[in-house]
């Protein structure tokens, strides 16, 4: 039977999260702005044709075909253009990253420090003037979900940013989205070279995360109750546990035992998809899959489960991990109803995520799909979507006026709002072509 997802699942995560408000400049920071006779795709409710959108304080004022221009506002002639919600790439460490593995330095996406875990969150590590990020925004890409890297249990949470602003206060969208942790080879890594070890270690980490949601509930029951409690406590304590988790860990793992946080699986082969499905299903909690790339073998399945996959369309290369890779994988778990979520997986490139969605299209993914799968289902499955990942009046205005189809190659993101403010189409790629395009004699 199909489980429902929480309501927690399309509500902002509150507890320690950074509010909203702080990547929204104040009102009056931000002109108003119209854009005028576009092709509007709001996402949520479809498209309008010959629409108006007018982005005011921050936020999205009004959308329709019957909509007034404001006296004094900058007006955006958006004939023969389209408009989305700005792009979300949902697996990247941009910002943590500079230039990779030439300069471990400038890293910021794992640590060696065992003891964190679960608890660690590579947030505090974002630069705002990271060179990456005018590199990729130009592209329409406004959100990214920075995740922790690493070879643990569970590597630690992740965190939405938008790719604009001067302070990270100014950047952060929510605080803490989920909790990751691998399967497959790299889970057996973790756990002495066994993928059963790793399984294993996964359910005792969450049998010791609901006895600790049990005991601090308890205090809130009656005497009938409580004897309840202590009972289901230990039949709990009984099935596995861990005795190395630190208290900060289980702390952040009772919040995924309580489904106020998912827990992000990285899984490509069928068998370990399988095994990502049933720890969902025995602990009830919420899971997200990520790579997947044999997602398509049990797609059914995990539409049934209602679980989100965020995929990399660009991969197609088979391994031991995904023998039966292909390119329509995003195409063939769409169209069984699974809700998918694109991604690129890397964290200099994510302006790619607009082919990357153009090559699923071409493998058999719905075209209105795969725009919602870098615009409103990330939202829904982080947590946002009550404030962004559609053009709906009173959301954040993070807004892209393309200047065709913006899932192909030769279109290009012509005006690109943040948070109600236009970002500049300046990237170090721009300023050092301009700079060397014309060489002195001799240079």
């Amino acid at each position: 039977m199909k489980r429902a997802l929480p309501s927690s699942l399309v509500r902002v995560v509150a507890a320690g999260a950074v509010g909203l408000a702080g990547a929204v400049p104040p009102a009056g920071a931000q002109e108003t702005v119209a854009i005028t006779n576009a092709t509007i795709h709001t996402v949520s409710g479809g498209v309008i044709e010959n629409g108006t959108i007018v982005l005011r304080d921050g936020r999205i004022a009004a959308v329709g075909t019957a909509v007034d221009v404001p006296t004094g506002a900058r007006i955006i002639d958006g004939t023969g253009r389209i408009v989305t919600p700005g792009f979300v790439d949902s697996y990247t460490q941009i910002g943590l990253i500079e230039i990779g593995g030439q300069a471990p330095g400038t890293n910021d996406h794992t640590t060696t420090e065992a003891s964190l875990g679960a608890s660690f969150n590579p947030l505090w590590g974002v630069n705002p003037r990271n060179t990456l990020i005018p590199n990729n925004r130009i592209r329409g890409i406004t959100g990214a979900v920075v995740h922790p890297g690493g070879n643990k249990l569970f590597n630690g949470q992740g965190a939405l940013i938008a790719l604009d602003g001067a302070t990270l206060d100014a950047m952060t969208r929510s605080e803490s989205v989920a909790v990751y942790a691998a399967m497959g080879e790299a889970g057996a890594g973790t756990a002495g070279g066994s993928r059963a070890a790793n399984y294993i270690e996964l359910r005792n980490a969450l049998w010791d995360a609901r006895a600790k949601m049990i005991r601090d509930d308890r205090g809130d029951t009656d005497d009938k109750a409580g004897k309840a409690a202590d009972e289901t406590e230990q039949d709990t304590l009984a099935k596995g546990g861990r005795s190395d988790i630190t208290a900060a860990n289980l702390d952040v793992l009772e919040r995924v035992a309580r489904t106020e946080l998912p827990l992000v699986l990285a899984a490509d082969r069928e068998s370990d998809i399988r095994l990502a499905l049933k720890l969902g299903e025995d602990f009830d909690i919420r899971i997200i899959l990520v790579g997947a790339r044999e997602g398509w073998r049990l797609a059914s399945d995990i539409a049934e489960a209602g679980v989100p996959v965020i995929v990399n369309p660009l991969v197609d290369l088979p391994d031991f991990e995904g023998l039966s890779s292909t390119y329509a994988n995003a195409g063939r778990l769409q169209q069984a109803g699974v809700d998918v979520i694109l991604s690129t997986f890397t964290s200099h490139q994510i302006r790619d995520l607009t082919y990357g969605a153009g090559l699923a299209v071409s493998y058999g993914m719905d075209h209105a799909a795969a725009l919602r799968a870098v615009t409103l289902a990330p939202a829904e499955a982080w947590g946002v979507a009550d404030r962004m990942g559609s053009l709906d009046v009173g959301k954040v205005a993070d807004v892209v006026v393309w200047s065709g189809d913006p899932f192909e190659l030769s279109t290009s993101a012509e005006h690109v709002f943040i948070g109600g403010a236009e970002v500049p189409q300046d990237s170090r790629q721009k300023m050092l072509f301009h700079r060397y395009r014309t060489l002195p004699p001799g240079g």
